[in-house]
């Protein structure tokens, strides 16, 4: 039986086993590897007839003829689109690591929203900008340089003249993400093509706005490969959020 999305329970553990090995490794998820490593109680031959299969789905795609298979942006947004955070969260050297962020920076506004910056950026690997009242911290930038996706001087000449000019581009990007209005109850996930900016067409994006103290609104993106681990990503970002609620 398939699900609305028209993948059956097959290809759907499937389809995230090889997301979540390729977050991990970086490199094409071969069949043999499936056999050997996932829950799939299949033959060699079957998983390679449903990878054909997600393939022709546009969920799949594949580097060279006789390699492996990436996920495409499809197969990224059907993986956040079937998350459940509210069952999943950060460790508790995640959540000490934030807590602790929160309590040094005090009660300004701007110390709070840089620290939360920096801290989440450390945690993450990722690039993280936060945003209030039109000032801006960035951090991991160097960080994210390290990273295979980044190694080829043409996507990381991009993200450095994205990073450099964050803060001409960010209202443009805060109606995109959010529309005209603050918007405190959610956290958006843009992946790959569907973002706005041609110079992170590649990446992806988790936003999010949060209320500080004294009636300030702050803002954090997260700026990563599409590649990136979505649900430790995000349950980070929630749980900093609902930290940030309890001194306001």
């Amino acid at each position: 039986m398939s699900n609305q999305f028209g993948i059956s329970q097959r290809q759907d553990v499937l389809l995230k086993f090889i997301i979540q090995e390729f977050v991990r490794a970086a490199k094409p998820v071969s069949s043999a590897l499936i056999h050997r490593k996932s829950r799939l109680h299949v033959s060699p031959a079957t998983i390679r007839n449903e990878m054909n299969n997600l393939e022709q789905m546009g969920y799949l795609s594949q580097l060279h003829t006789s390699g492996g298979r990436i996920p495409t942006d499809k197969a990224y947004r059907y993986f956040v689109n079937s998350l459940n955070i509210e069952r999943t969260g950060p460790g508790m050297e995640e959540k000490r690591a934030i807590r602790s962020a929160i309590a040094e920076a005090g009660r300004d506004p701007r110390s709070i929203n840089k620290a939360m910056g920096d801290a989440l950026s450390k945690l993450t690997a990722n690039l993280v900008i936060t945003g209030i009242d039109e000032d801006f911290f960035k951090f991991g930038l160097s960080q994210m340089m390290n990273m295979p996706e980044f190694h080829e001087f043409d996507r990381m000449f991009q993200l450095t003249n994205f990073f450099d000019e964050f803060d001409r581009m960010f209202s443009q990007l805060e109606r995109q993400m959010f529309g005209s209005r603050p918007d405190i109850r959610t956290i958006q996930v843009s992946i790959g093509r569907e973002n706005p900016f041609s110079p992170i067409k590649e990446e992806s994006v988790i936003a999010a706005q949060y209320l500080l103290p004294k009636g300030f609104v702050g803002t954090l993106t997260l700026i990563g490969p599409t590649r990136m681990d979505y649900e430790r990503n995000i349950s980070l970002i929630k749980f900093a959020k609902e930290e940030l609620e309890r001194i306001t």
